[in-house]
């Protein structure tokens, strides 16, 4: 299996850079899984979804690797799906993998930069394989038999405190790798009061009424 942790510590020292130069593409599917563009997203104004945090990002190595990643971020208490119980009182960030090419894919993994992430495991309330082991570090990873073409793996789960930014995953086959960009990771920032979001909601209203 790919080295994981050597490819991220390349991709930190500037291979990243590259990719966002274009190297590595920006994609986003019109995947139908329901974790892309889910109603119930948490919205701070800076995600990808009319400022909601809920998408799908496709993949491609070029040599058989390929799918899509379906993800949304919930609000504290807005996570819908039973099997995942989230840390209370934090985000819970989903997402669930599908895979098209003709190499099956073996894991997942998501950088953590900040140390951010806990409580990392599933939920089979969206059908698809499990993963045989989940391990989280500076990294969240799933690990799977092999998720070949046509099949997906089941809801995928973190909880953190800490809004979320954009970055990026790797799905791993037993030779080779494709980066999955962008996807939300925990970013610097705690998630605002209640009182403070009541009020970005205000001043969101305030805007579109405007507009209107």
């Amino acid at each position: 299996m790919v080295a994981v942790g050597k490819f991220t510590r390349v991709i930190q020292t500037g291979a990243l850079a590259l990719g966002l130069a274009g190297v590595v593409s920006f994609s986003s599917s019109a995947s139908a899984g329901v974790l892309d563009s889910h109603a119930a997203a948490f919205n701070d104004g800076n995600g990808p979804s009319a400022g909601a945090w809920t998408s799908s990002t496709a993949f491609d190595n070029g040599v058989g690797l390929s799918g899509t990643v379906d993800w949304t971020v919930f609000g504290p208490g807005d996570f819908p799906f039973a099997g995942y119980t989230p840390t209370a009182g934090e985000l819970t960030y989903a997402f669930q993998i599908f895979s098209t090419g003709t190499s099956a894919i073996h894991s997942l993994t998501l950088q953590d930069p900040n140390g951010a992430a806990n409580n990392i495991g599933t939920f089979a309330d969206l059908a698809g394989e499990a993963p045989f082991s989940v391990a989280l570090g500076t990294q969240a990873e799933w690990n799977f038999t092999g998720l070949n073409a046509g099949e997906n793996s089941i809801g995928l789960a973190f909880s953190s405190i800490k809004t979320p930014a954009t970055l990026f995953g790797v799905a791993v086959n037993g030779g080779s790798f494709s980066i999955v960009i962008p996807l939300p990771v925990p970013g610097a920032s705690d998630i605002p009061e209640p009182a403070s979001m009541a009020l970005m909601g205000l001043g969101a209203l305030a805007i579109l009424r405007r507009r209107s």
